[in-house]
């Protein structure tokens, strides 16, 4: 019944999204091509609207239930508006008639008919798949520790502020905005749903997009299997992060540069804007957006051969409406770190509760991400992608498999290339290398997944009637899917949601067997008291999961403890020091403070453990691993 209960509200979110979207799609009196990318488009302005509203709360400092579900109400009866409008008003295609799709069919060719089941069959498992993971409890550490740690202190706090030691709550955090409503409304189920909602969004937007732009892709369903099933694009679906709506309105960012190049209506220009706005709002890896976009209106002005002072024009607004869409966030940080891009860029701009030295640590971490940054580095990129990416690893954290790789030589070779797959080559081309010139983590390489997607299916139709060919490509594309499949399959083991989604395992059990830390939390969260402060060393900073005040160093963990060890000469300095800070409490995952990983020097570690000795007492211990210290005054001499 729970399930079913999160299942609605993801219904209504999505319901109301799409409604909001339509009604001001609507208010500007303008015309989308078909229904089909009517959903798209309001859905993806409706998703803008809802996630800003919620930051507006935030800022105002009103974000209390009360607020939340007064924007809720609203939010339905503008939606139930735009859906009503939408229906009386029917959307006539502004698409040139060449362009429109020819509802060419294959059926009479069985080869094709059989790929293109057994992609739809596939594809259903694997969605299904998913979404059994995304009923169960949030386990993501990204998750955890900010794009539902973050939102969760908002809530409490009723209102955005500078969280101390969590620079990642500074970032962007359009996504967490969304997360926030869903957090409030329902909980953290339907937040980890919504980013699985925005996984079938691009899913669908794929199919509309091949459908309008490939008309003569025989396997446009083979692209959204390939697409969803890339490890890292099926791991991210069902966990509450943010990579997957960064790809979406990147997705929805070209669609519309790509629909104003095909009809020069100024409103694909503002939607253009507007959604790289989005993007660069969801995550720093979407600045390279804005830019792309400039670069592309450019071009398709020369392209179209529009007069200097008309080019000006649309030119402006792009800029103007990006801007609009993306600065807010920006202009936050600004105001509440001093740096627009915190913590980026410390040399310059400086920032609150970060150092010169943890800006250095975060710029060595950047480059030391990957497989080295020598020449032969980037030229063997593609192929050590494929071939030697590794899950929770330095090198490149994250799963694409070969199937890229292997197939897309192949698209070299096609001739007679249409304008908007050129389009497509050209941003992949300036993603790709904005990517591996900052962190080179698959996760960011997400948005251009769907492109290539689509550019595997088009170079496997295209190659459709050359028997050698055609072959060689099934085995390749069949090659990545078992790829794929052998590590979704190994995500479902991991994780073993049948457990919990029948309710034969409670939520403290999965959150038990999936996170070594947890027990001890429990305890923390039910054992101490409300006032505690507590320190954490190497935790993983999972702030979803506390019910106590604490303080971590989310990036680098020991720099608070070490900083303090560095400037202390007696046990007593160290005593001092921290409780100066307010701190009650200590917690630490001993393997990294004086264990063989540990990242503190051998006299930092001889004066830690002798100030433990002498100002902590022991309160728990969790595996041989966590332990969990409290401070005891020390003795006072009593008066002669």
């Amino acid at each position: 019944m729970h399930h079913a209960g999160n299942i609605v509200w993801l219904v209504v979110i999505g319901l109301i999204s799409t409604g909001v979207g339509k009604l001001a799609l609507l208010r500007v009196n303008r015309r989308i091509s078909c229904s089909g990318e009517s959903i798209i488009f309001s859905t993806a302005v409706g998703f803008a609207i809802l996630g800003y509203s919620i930051f507006t709360l935030g800022i105002c400092q009103v974000l209390y239930a009360e607020a939340i579900y007064a924007l809720t109400v609203l939010s339905s009866i503008l939606s139930i508006a735009g859906w009503s409008l939408n229906r009386k008003a029917r959307i006539r295609s502004s698409l040139p008639a060449k362009r429109a799709w020819h509802e060419k069919t294959f059926a009479n060719e069985p080869a094709i008919l059989l790929i293109n089941r057994l992609c739809l069959i596939l594809l259903a498992i694997s969605l299904t798949v998913c979404m059994l993971l995304v009923l169960t409890p949030e386990v993501g550490k990204d998750a955890l520790t900010y794009h539902l740690g973050v939102p969760k202190m908002f809530l409490e706090h009723h209102g955005i502020y500078f969280i101390p030691g969590n620079v990642f709550a500074s970032y962007p955090f359009f996504s967490e905005m969304l997360y926030t409503w869903a957090l409030s409304i329902s909980g953290e189920v339907t937040a980890k749903g919504l980013h699985f909602t925005i996984a079938l969004l691009i899913l669908f937007s794929m199919w509309k997009f091949g459908r309008r732009y490939f008309p003569d892709d025989r396997f446009t369903l083979l692209s959204l299997l390939i697409f969803f099933t890339i490890p890292s694009v099926f791991q991210n679906a069902h966990v509450a992060y943010c990579d997957l709506t960064l790809a979406f309105y990147t997705f929805v960012a070209a669609y519309a540069f790509i629909n104003w190049v095909h009809m020069k209506e100024t409103l694909w220009i503002i939607l253009c804007g507007v959604f790289c706005g989005i993007a660069m709002s969801v995550k720093f890896a979407g600045l390279y957006l804005p830019l792309s976009g400039c670069v592309g209106i450019l071009w398709g002005c020369r392209h179209h051969r529009i007069p200097t002072r008309k080019a000006v024009h649309l030119f402006s607004l792009y800029i103007l409406f990006t801007f609009i869409a993306g600065a807010p966030f920006y202009l936050k940080n600004w105001i509440m770190t001093g740096n627009p891009l915190y913590p980026l860029f410390y040399n310059i701009f400086g920032g609150k509760g970060w150092s010169e030295d943890q800006a250095r640590y975060y710029t060595f971490f950047i480059k030391n991400l990957g497989m080295g940054r020598d020449l032969i580095d980037y030229i063997l990129l593609p192929w050590n992608l494929s071939f030697h990416a590794r899950v929770d690893s330095p090198i490149f954290d994250g799963l694409i498999g070969p199937v890229f790789i292997l197939v897309l030589p192949f698209a070299i070779t096609i001739r007679k290339t249409p304008v908007e797959i050129k389009i497509v080559w050209a941003y992949c081309l300036m993603a790709f290398l904005f990517w591996a010139s900052s962190a080179q983590q698959i996760r960011y390489l997400i948005p251009l997944f769907p492109f290539l997607a689509l550019m595997v299916s088009h170079t496997f139709s295209h190659y459709r009637d050359n028997k050698i060919i055609f072959t060689l490509l099934t085995i390749f594309i069949a090659s990545g899917l078992a790829f794929n499949a052998y590590h979704i399959i190994n995500d479902f083991k991991r994780i073993k949601p049948i457990g919990i989604f029948m309710g034969d395992e409670d939520k403290h059990a999965f959150l038990s067997r999936l996170i070594p830390s947890y027990e001890m939390l429990r305890h923390i969260n039910t054992r101490l008291p409300e006032n505690s402060y507590i320190l954490t060393i190497y935790m993983k900073h999972p702030s979803y999961l506390f019910n106590r005040p604490f303080y971590s160093d989310s990036m680098f963990e020991s720099y608070t403890i070490e900083t303090i060890l560095n400037r202390s000469k007696t046990p007593e300095d160290v005593r001092i020091a921290l409780k100066e800070r307010g701190f009650t409490h200590i917690l630490y995952d001993i393997s990294y403070v004086i264990g063989e990983t540990a990242t503190l020097s051998e006299e930092n570690k001889a004066l830690f453990l002798e100030f433990q000795e002498k100002h902590l007492k022991l309160v728990q211990t969790e595996e041989g691993r966590y332990f969990l210290y409290r401070f005891v005054e020390p003795e006072r001499i009593p008066a002669s």
